[in-house]
């Protein structure tokens, strides 16, 4: 999501609980294209390959808090000196995106396949990206 235009810009569904490392660096990946300048991600994140990924192959700044017991790594020993808390408090607004989206269209997906419920959460993001828009407008 774009901190700024609160405006999503990538998505991924999956059936029932799943850890959601597996999917950040795709999304990592697919968000490279609009050039970010940082990644703001909580501390669920911090594993060096994700933050690799982040630094190498977005060339963005990760702005993700270190978990207590972190103590090894090259991007996570720098990023001790890189992390800027007024930074990454603009992440509330993602928090606030979720919030949305789950008052206005009641935050589960009905769909019985996985296919299907792809397809609403996209439907549903496209949605509330047409929602954004006209009131940025």
């Amino acid at each position: 999501m774009d901190v700024d235009s609160r405006l999503i810009l990538h998505f991924a569904a999956q059936r029932g609980p799943r850890f959601d490392i597996r999917f950040a660096i795709v999304a990592i990946r697919n968000i490279k294209k609009y050039n970010p300048k940082y990644i703001l991600v909580d501390r669920a994140y911090d594993t060096e390959l994700i933050r690799k990924c982040i630094n190498e192959e977005s060339k963005a700044e990760d702005q993700i808090p270190l978990k207590t017991r972190a103590k090894i790594g090259h991007y996570r020993l720098k990023s001790k000196n890189k992390f800027n808390q007024e930074i990454y408090s603009r992440r509330n607004n993602v928090e606030s995106i979720f919030s949305v989206i789950k008052r206005i269209f009641n935050g589960t997906n009905r769909s019985i396949s996985l296919q299907l419920s792809n397809k609403e959460t996209k439907l549903k993001n496209i949605i509330y990206n047409s929602y954004r828009l006209t009131q940025i407008q």
